[in-house]
């Protein structure tokens, strides 16, 4: 029994130690990039070692990328659950996405990691696997919300071909945002207008409402 314990005991420290090391990078990240922090830099914010991060995570820039991933999952995550959960209009659910959307591509700072981590990794092939499986997380949510607009017909590859559109103008869409080339009003109503024209194309008929 004792020995049980210990092992639960373990594992919460360990757990424990974890989200000490995501919550001093995320800060640390999103204020200074990934290249103005250390590993130093995020070990001394938690209070924990240099080698409790090496323990936790392979490299700074995985830490980064789990970082990434529990700031989008934690707003996608929530916005995902109302949408599939409302009885709204195909047309109100487009509008209340792209709006959860443009917000989210209002942190500079979070959009500006993004892109600086993801040139930081395009050669490692190890940490672009990670990347892959998490995006692919996020693309299964937005799948699943997208699947209330489309018929069950609609065979997986024109559906993929959707998601990856879709994404694509998201993430162009936030970059150009963030280097000021285009406003919040202007990210909406052309994401707005890339979702309806897919949801569209998609279905039967042009009418996108339920």
């Amino acid at each position: 029994m004792s020995g049980q314990r210990q092992r639960i005991s373990r594992a919460e420290s360990q757990q424990r130690t974890r989200e000490d090391l995501l919550d001093a990078a995320e800060e640390l990240f999103l204020a200074n990039g990934l290249g103005g922090t250390t590993v130093t830099k995020i070990a001394d914010a938690a209070g924990r070692t240099v080698g409790a991060i090496y323990s936790n995570f392979f490299s700074k820039e995985n830490l980064c990328a789990e970082v990434l991933l529990r700031c989008y999952m934690r707003t996608f995550s929530e916005v995902a659950g109302k949408l599939l959960q409302s009885a709204s209009s195909v047309e109100d659910q487009v509008a209340q996405l792209a709006q959860w959307s443009a917000a989210l591509s209002g942190d500079e700072g979070l959009v500006a990691l993004a892109a600086e981590y993801a040139l930081a990794i395009h050669k490692d092939q190890t940490q672009l696997a990670v990347s892959q499986g998490h995006i692919a997380m996020g693309r299964s949510l937005l799948g699943a919300v997208l699947s209330n607009a489309l018929p069950d017909t609609v065979p997986d590859d024109e559906r993929d071909a959707a998601l990856t559109a879709i994404l694509a103008t998201a993430t162009g869409l936030a970059l150009g945002r963030t280097l000021g080339t285009i406003d919040n009003q202007q990210y909406v109503a052309l994401l707005t207008r890339t979702l309806q024209l897919w949801i569209a194309d998609l279905r039967p008929s042009s009418n996108t409402s339920s």
